[in-house]
């Protein structure tokens, strides 16, 4: 039986989160539970270029404008992709929260030859979001890719970017994505061809699955 992860993984992509955990950011915390599923759903959503592809609950917690984001960031590539994620900064007020990931991973990409295999360049992601009313869950961990429930509570979104260089107008935030790689395995260097590609990993912490 397939897992509803793989129910949820658009056309063409196969794709798996690991997640780092800090000294300031806990996977399994209501917080690390909320940006999981956010940034997870959107990178989804993205590439089936529709919220449906997100998690339960993923359109109500995001902005108003989350269609027109995904459109814009949209890459029409099939791929299957491991992606890692790890804090690089956080800014919290009463019932707000600004945070900074770093994204890295590495991506077999379909090209008409073959496959080609290599890593993704650090990117910063910036993801705001006001956490009034009831939290989300927390010790969310298993062996899916994706929860089967609504896991965002009554937290939303109020900004996300993919690309935070921009929004944030400090090119440095990549050099400081590149310099700390804790908890990152090596990586390829440069792209190189494949006559298959290289599977994603199991996912990290994962969620749980429900009658499964």
């Amino acid at each position: 039986m397939l897992s509803p992860a793989e129910h949820r993984q658009p056309r063409g992509i196969d794709l798996s989160f690991r997640w780092i955990t800090t000294p300031e950011f806990d996977p399994l915390s209501p917080e690390g539970t909320f940006v999981r599923a956010c940034v997870e759903s959107y990178e989804l959503a993205r590439d089936g270029i529709g919220t449906e592809w997100g998690y339960p609950g993923f359109a109500d917690a995001s902005p108003p404008n989350i269609d027109m984001m995904l459109k814009l960031d949209q890459l029409a590539l099939t791929f299957k992709s491991t992606v890692y994620y790890r804090l690089l900064r956080r800014q919290s007020g009463s019932n707000s929260t600004r945070i900074t990931l770093c994204r890295y991973g590495e991506a077999s990409i379909r090209q008409k030859e073959g496959w080609e295999h290599g890593a993704w360049a650090p990117q910063p992601v910036l993801i705001a979001f006001e956490t009034g009313g009831s939290p989300p869950p927390e010790g969310e961990r298993g062996r899916f890719r994706a929860p089967t429930t609504d896991v965002f509570g009554d937290w939303k979104v109020t900004v996300f970017d993919l690309f935070a260089d921009d929004i944030d107008g400090q090119p440095s935030l990549s050099q400081q994505c590149d310099h700390d790689l804790t908890g990152l395995p090596t990586l390829p260097a440069e792209p190189y061809p494949r006559a298959e590609p290289v599977p994603p990993l199991p996912p990290s912490p994962g969620w749980p699955g429900v009658g499964l």
